[in-house]
């Protein structure tokens, strides 16, 4: 990777408009310099309006790498050295990923994203905090968002782990240049000291609310397990589950108080057949159901060591339209007119059919009978 291709790829990522999607389709089956000279020309096929040329004749390239330079970030693509290589076949990689720090900690090394809400309750960051100093010193790296609440603990408690755990890495929306929120300035900065600082956006980049969901995908990618500690309704810790989900990645939950808001909705405990998550109205503790992923050095659930945590999902609203529902999810009643088992589902169940042929990854889902009642077609 030449000087030319990282200005190239450097003006193209600081044009006025340009998304991470309208990069990747610029730069895709294209070089950074080709497509550079093309964009400007105004013949790139990704570019048919003409959106960017104009801007671009203005831009000298080399003049914009010596500003990343200056700020000391550096520039990532996914064919050159330093891109973490649980991104580069990623289908929804970054075209072109900025770093202040180690990106390659990642490498190599197993990886949880701990994900949460922003205004988590105390037990909440406890447990974040305790989940990031044990998986840092077992040699695990913690990914976050760097977002006040769960995410600041995990960060935090992985950087108290002490000088011979592994480094956390941070995925931020923002530009490098622009910390957000302002009260973790202090932890950003111990965060790139040690691990790495990683966002596809420019320099100068606001905190939008378009770009959270965008950075999410990016966590998701890199991580092995994600694990949901607290989440509203409608938090962006859902992003990051959808995310996990698209790319088979476990999704853990971590059980909250029954009174607290921030543990009244939640994913799936297993996203790896969900399409999308589905909040649970019951969680029960013990290995019949489906369980998340057992950290190292400890016994799986059902080997006479600590239990699993096995989650059955419910509907969002009983009062709402009934619609089709990932068949890795057991609903637990109410639910209008369906009456379910009390077991939850697990894998290799093959002992009846959902009607309309649903099935499990492993055979057909749990069984279920109409409740009786009138038709809905009924007047």
């Amino acid at each position: 990777m030449t000087g030319e291709d990282l200005a190239c790829a450097a003006a193209l990522l600081d044009l006025p408009g340009m998304t991470p999607v309208r990069l990747a389709r610029v730069l895709d089956g294209f070089g950074p310099v080709l497509a550079w000279h093309a964009v400007r020309a105004g013949t790139h096929p990704g570019d048919r309006s003409r959106r960017f040329a104009a801007s671009a004749r203005r831009v000298v390239p080399a003049d914009v790498l010596a500003r990343y330079r200056d700020a000391g970030v550096a520039l990532l693509l996914p064919d050159a050295v330093g891109y973490p290589a649980a991104l580069a076949g990623d289908p929804g990689a970054p075209a072109v990923l900025t770093a202040v720090g180690d990106p390659t900690v990642v490498d190599g090394r197993p990886a949880v994203a701990v994900v949460g809400t922003r205004s988590a309750t105390p037990y909440g960051v406890s447990v974040a905090a305790e989940l990031g100093r044990g998986l840092a010193a077992s040699g695990v790296v913690v990914v976050s968002g760097l977002a006040l609440g769960i995410d600041a603990a995990a960060h935090a408690g992985a950087l108290d782990a002490g000088t011979a755990a592994v480094p956390p890495v941070a995925v931020v929306g923002t530009g490098l240049d622009v910390v957000y929120p302002w009260g973790n300035r202090s932890l950003w900065q111990r965060v790139a000291a040690t691990g790495a600082v990683l966002s596809e956006a420019p320099l100068g980049t606001p905190a939008l609310p378009r770009v959270f969901p965008a950075r999410n995908r990016i966590i998701a990618a890199l991580a092995d397990v994600v694990v949901v500690v607290e989440c509203h309704g409608k938090g962006g810790s859902f992003h990051t589950v959808e995310a996990a989900a698209r790319r088979s990645v476990p999704v853990c939950a971590v059980p909250g108080s029954v009174r607290s808001p921030a543990t009244a909705v939640r994913p799936c405990a297993t996203s790896t057949t969900c399409s999308r998550p589905w909040p649970w109205r019951g969680v029960g503790v013990g290995s019949g159901g489906r369980t998340g992923p057992t950290p190292a050095g400890h016994p799986t659930p059902g080997s006479g060591g600590s239990t699993g945590l096995s989650v059955r999902c419910g509907s969002r609203s009983t009062t709402r339209r009934r619609r089709s529902r990932p068949s890795c999810c057991a609903p637990t009643w109410p639910w209008p007119r369906w009456v379910w088992p009390s077991r939850p589902w697990s894998p290799g169940d093959s002992s009846s059919r959902v009607p309309g042929g649903g099935r499990g990854p492993d055979g057909p889902s749990v069984a279920m009978a109409r409740r009786p009642g009138p038709r809905r077609d009924a007047p």
